[in-house]
């Protein structure tokens, strides 16, 4: 994207408004529209493997009903699943469910409770009997027979809950979506399901975090099924433009559904619930490269009564992120791109209503817009966070973009635009850690430094910073 058209698409915001016009303006616009259209056909023919999006994007804000999240998934749902509060002939014992819509989970073998990339989110309604519990009396936190470990504020626990059988599972239904490719699994227990694509070298890097990928490497997705001993049923991936085979794979512990991609390292998301039959549903996302409808959701970081960091000018970080982000959704609706926004005023938007939105909405790709701030006022720069193997690439492409940005802020010093290139990190922002997409934080300066946030504070600094998160997505989305 030139400059020309940077300044086009983020100076000029009067193309979805009504106006009165003549009709001869009518005709004239018509005949625009038209000549217009025969160009974009004609850049389809020759765009060769380009994703090409013809029109003006719509901007909207996402929204979600404010609700009470804390409830059993069995006062309303399940069909005939089996449950630990009836009898199943199999004993009672220490049960746990799930009454959060997703509820984080840890590794069950360890001593680490931090976040961890490798143990995905447990969907509502889930049930699985406790072996110990850790952490105190007011923050217990429960390990469970399937190995991961969940904080008490997810779980509902029945002392005496009746112990549930070995399970089966057999496919229900299997075709394309809107978002990709689905399938339903009916199951005799929700059973406990984890999830990561592989096979995927980590390293250590930030603040000696192990889960830093240089790059996505993965061949499959494997689904596996706590207690599962059997699966029947034939999947039709035939249609899909990620998954091209699957196989099941049964183990000690239970099973594993593996699907295999079509090609390594292009993976854009998954996301799994049980629906009001008790039925597994599964939705893999297709594939971002070739979506002629994507759709963007872009986060302003903090709001309302969380202003975010104070600055050296005359805004707080909640304001500057709400400018940047209105200039990046402009940037993509005018490249055809519809964007849906978490917040577009200064409103309290809390992390689990932004959470909620990702799930209920699930866009394309994720990115929240955000900037930094230290005690330190010689901090400068700019990186950018991930938490999913998978949405590396994402946070690569913006970043590379953003420290074209600082690196010719800071050209004068070669040792300063080198140094603030701060790279793209592994870590576990809330709004990062989901699997229904690639999901992204971009940090776009220091407002604690006084060269970083002069240019924050400058219009033309907001308009180039918009730009590169714009120009980075629109890469990820491979739009001509």
């Amino acid at each position: 994207m030139d400059k020309e058209q940077v300044n086009r698409c983020l100076k000029k915001k009067g193309y979805y408004r009504t106006k009165k016009i003549s009709y001869k303006k009518l005709i004239i616009g018509m005949a625009v529209i038209i000549v217009v259209l025969i160009a974009a056909l004609v850049v389809v023919l020759h765009s060769g493997t380009k994703n090409v999006l013809v029109g003006i994007g719509k901007i909207t804000t996402a929204k979600v009903k404010e609700e009470d999240m804390r409830y059993s998934y069995y006062e309303d749902n399940g069909g005939s699943l089996l449950t630990p509060y009836r009898d199943n002939g199999a004993g009672t014992g220490r049960m746990a469910e799930v009454i959060v819509p997703y509820a984080e989970c840890t590794d069950g073998a360890t001593s680490d409770n931090r976040s961890n990339p490798l143990c995905s989110a447990l969907t509502r309604g889930t049930v699985d009997r406790v072996v110990s519990v850790e952490g105190s009396a007011d923050n217990p936190v429960y390990v469970l027979e399937s190995g991961v470990k969940v904080n008490d504020e997810y779980l509902q626990i029945m002392e005496n809950g009746f112990l549930l059988p070995e399970n089966t599972l057999a496919v229900s239904t299997c075709g394309m979506s809107a978002n990709g490719v689905k399938f339903t699994l009916d199951t005799q227990w929700a059973v406990p399901v984890q999830m990561r694509t592989e096979p995927q070298e980590y390293y250590v890097g930030y603040l000696e975090r192990a889960y830093n990928v240089e790059e996505y490497t993965a061949e499959y997705l494997d689904i596996h099924f706590s207690r599962t001993i059997a699966f029947s049923g034939e999947l039709d991936f035939s249609e899909s433009d990620v998954i091209r085979s699957w196989e099941w794979i049964p183990e000690e512990d239970g099973g594993t559904l593996r699907l295999k991609l079509k090609k390594r390292g292009e993976f854009y998301g998954v996301s799994y619930s049980l629906d009001k039959n008790g039925r597994f549903e599964f939705v893999v996302k297709k594939n971002i490269t070739t979506d002629s409808s994507p759709v963007v959701m872009l986060d302003p970081g903090h709001g309302g009564s969380d202003p975010g960091a104070s600055s050296l000018g005359e805004e707080y970080e909640s304001a500057v992120t709400l400018n940047i982000a209105e200039k990046v959704a402009d940037c993509l609706a005018a490249r055809g791109v519809k964007v849906l926004m978490t917040r577009r005023e200064e409103s309290d938007v809390s992390l689990d209503t932004r959470i909620a939105m990702i799930r209920k909405y699930s866009p394309t790709l994720f990115v929240s817009i955000h900037c930094d701030s230290s005690e330190t006022p010689d901090l400068f720069g700019t990186h950018t966070f991930y938490y999913e193997n998978f949405s590396q690439p994402l946070a690569d492409s913006i970043h590379r973009q953003m420290a074209e940005v600082y690196g010719a802020l800071y050209q004068a010093d070669e040792a300063k635009a080198a140094e603030s290139d701060r790279g793209i990190k592994f870590y576990p922002f809330a709004v990062t850690r989901t699997e229904n997409c690639p999901s992204v934080l971009v940090e776009c300066g220091y407002l604690s430094n006084e060269e970083d946030c002069d240019f924050l504070m400058s219009e033309a600094g907001r308009l180039q910073i918009a730009a590169a998160i714009a120009d980075g997505i629109v890469e990820q989305l491979n739009i001509a």
